[in-house]
C-alpha cells in the first residue's frame, strides 16, 4: 500500500483519514478471514472443546459475564411486554423470561440438548406455579442443527453467490437459503414477528461442534421481516463475539451500521425498516478474494 506519492517539484501526497479507515478495516477482515479459514480447516473438537450441558457445569467462560448479562436484560427490560426468542438456553437466559413481563409477552427458548430443554422447562414450570406470570408464556424448542461451526467459510461462500440467500421479501419460512433454519424451526417461531432475538446458541465451542451460523442468519431475516412491516426496529444481540464465526456472520447479516451497544463479547444491533431491498447490509461485505 503506497502512504504517498510524488507530485510536482517532489511534494507528496497523504492518505486521508478516509482512505487510512479502509485500510484499518481491511487489513482487519483480512485477518479475521483468515481466522475464519483456520476454524474451518481445523480438525473435529475433542472432550475438552466441548460446552458441557449449560445446567451442569458449564465453564466460566461460555457464561454471561456481568456486564454483558446487565446489557441483555437491559434490551429485553426496554421491549417488555415483547415478543422474545432466543436461541440457547442457560439459567441466564432463562431468567429473562421473568424480565420480560406484562400482558402479550412471548418468550420461546430453542436449544438442541435434551438435557437443558427439560431443566429450562422445570425452571418455567414453577414460575407457572409461584407468582411469575411471564412464564406461562414462555415455550422451550428442542432442534437439531445441521451445519458445525467447522462448515462456516464454505456456507459463507456458497450464501454470498445464491440469490436465495438475499434479504428476505416474504415469511422466513419459505425461504429457500440453505442457511435458513426452516426445517428445523416450527412453524410457531418462523412464523411470528419478534421484537428482540438472541443468539446464544447452540454451542460452536469447536470445528465439529453445532455452529450458529444458521441462527445468525434466521435471526438476521427474522428481524428484517418484522422490522419491514413498518414496526419498531427489532434488537438483535449476539454473544461469543471473541469467536471467528458469530463476529463474522454478524458483520455479514446484521451489518455494521446497525451495531447499537457492545459489552464485552455481546454485540447488541437494532435493525430497522428501509435501507437496499435486497440486500441484508447497507455497505457490502469486505472482499477479500
Amino acid at each position: 500500500m503506497q502512504m504517498s506519492s510524488g507530485g510536482v517539484g517532489g511534494g507528496s501526497r497523504v492518505m486521508s483519514p478516509k482512505q487510512v479507515l479502509t485500510a484499518i478495516l481491511v487489513v482487519f477482515s483480512a485477518l479475521s478471514f483468515i481466522k475464519l479459514l483456520l476454524l474451518t480447516s481445523s480438525s473435529p473438537s475433542t472432550a475438552r472443546h466441548r460446552r458441557g450441558p449449560a445446567w451442569n457445569g458449564t465453564a466460566a467462560g461460555d457464561l454471561l459475564a456481568p456486564k454483558e448479562a446487565a446489557l441483555l436484560r437491559s434490551v429485553v427490560a426496554a421491549r417488555a411486554p415483547c415478543r422474545l426468542l432466543v436461541f440457547g438456553v442457560s439459567p441466564q437466559l432463562v431468567a429473562l423470561a421473568a424480565v420480560n413481563a406484562g400482558e402479550g409477552a412471548a418468550t420461546a427458548f430453542v436449544t438442541d440438548s435434551a438435557v437443558d430443554a427439560d431443566s429450562a422447562r422445570r425452571v418455567l414450570s414453577a414460575g407457572r406455579r409461584g407468582a411469575g406470570s411471564s412464564a406461562a408464556s414462555a415455550a422451550v424448542y428442542q432442534v437439531r442443527y445441521r451445519d458445525a461451526a467447522g462448515e462456516a467459510w464454505p456456507l459463507l461462500r456458497r450464501a454470498r453467490a445464491s440469490p436465495a440467500c438475499r434479504r428476505p421479501t416474504g415469511t422466513v419460512r419459505k425461504s429457500g437459503c440453505h442457511l435458513a433454519l426452516t426445517t428445523t424451526l416450527p412453524r410457531a417461531v418462523l412464523d411470528a414477528r419478534w421484537d428482540v432475538l438472541v443468539v446464544d446458541g447452540p454451542s460452536g465451542a469447536g470445528p465439529g461442534e453445532p455452529g450458529r451460523m444458521g441462527a445468525i442468519y434466521t435471526a438476521a431475516a427474522l428481524a428484517r421481516a418484522a422490522a419491514g412491516e413498518g414496526r419498531e426496529a427489532v434488537d438483535v444481540a449476539v454473544h461469543d463475539v471473541d469467536r471467528t464465526v458469530e463476529r463474522w456472520y454478524a458483520w455479514e447479516y446484521l451489518c455494521e451500521d446497525n451495531l447499537a451497544a457492545t459489552k464485552g463479547r455481546l454485540w447488541h444491533f437494532r435493525v430497522a425498516a428501509g435501507g437496499p431491498p435486497d440486500v441484508f447490509c447497507s455497505i457490502g461485505p469486505a472482499q477479500i478474494l
